[in-house]
């Protein structure tokens, strides 16, 4: 059997994830193309918004300071949560510190966030599910960056809704989900198939900010992989295939 043939055999035996893993490996790089080369559509940075629905602008996030080891010691999964309200000054600070646009309250003109993102394509949107949160009307909501505010979406039987999409009884003692939507083709447009794991990698940059600022505010933060794409897409309003959920985190004030 030739080496060929023993690849190919090989890679018939893989799950599709795997092959899919195989398919975008990179074997050799080509030279760079210059950036003064580039095609507008690789430079644009997009930025969702809701327009016609009603906006809440958050607070403004305090400009304190974190202490970055303190929170990595202490980050573990919480899956229990109090009834008491999550502060909106809390979800402000947990939104901008974990995506939110650097420019808020640095002075720069750049486009930069709180998290790397492949040739700064930055794919992913961020919904909330608000269940118990001082001072603000549950319900879901779109967070646009460029003015620190919540979108409120439209919707019917929220939190009943959302809870059917999952199968762990303790969520409904959150105060929220976030859940990162991706828009594929805003990083794939550039980098083509090996795209889509670039925009994976950009939610485990984002969920990891999460919990860490969700730590040092004091917030439980628990990550969740089981969940029906489907049904979450369905509620947003997604197609599922230009535009997904691709994860979803729990957060809540901790039981003392």
């Amino acid at each position: 059997m030739t080496k060929l043939s023993k690849a190919y055999k090989m890679l018939t035996k893989l799950s599709p994830a795997r092959k899919f893993n195989n398919y975008t490996m990179i074997n050799h790089f080509e030279s760079q193309t210059p950036s003064n080369t580039w095609p507008q559509e690789w430079k644009t940075v997009y930025y969702k918004a809701y327009p016609r629905f009603d906006q809440i602008i958050l607070p403004l996030p305090s400009s304190k300071r974190f202490d970055l080891f303190q929170a990595l010691s202490s980050r573990i999964s919480i899956r229990n949560f109090s009834c008491k309200p999550v502060s909106l000054k809390q979800l402000s600070n947990l939104l901008y510190y974990s995506v939110g646009l650097k420019r808020i309250l640095v002075k720069t003109e750049s486009e930069s966030r709180m998290y790397p993102s492949a040739g700064a394509r930055y794919p992913l949107e961020i919904y909330l599910f608000i269940f118990n949160v001082q001072n603000l009307e549950n319900g879901v909501y779109h967070y646009h960056l460029k003015t620190h505010s919540l979108e409120l979406i439209p919707s019917e039987n929220m939190k009943s809704q959302a809870l059917k999409q999952v199968n762990q009884e303790w969520l409904k003692e959150s105060g929220f989900f976030i859940i990162p939507t991706a828009v594929f083709d805003r990083t794939e447009v550039k980098y083509k198939d090996r795209g889509y794991r670039h925009t994976m990698t950009e939610y485990g940059h984002i969920a990891q900010n999460v919990y860490l600022i969700g730590t040092a505010l004091g917030l439980g933060v628990c990550s969740i992989g089981g969940f029906i794409d489907e049904g979450f897409n369905k509620i947003l309003d997604l197609d599922g295939r230009t535009e997904s959920i691709v994860g979803l985190i729990a957060i809540g004030s901790k039981k003392q």
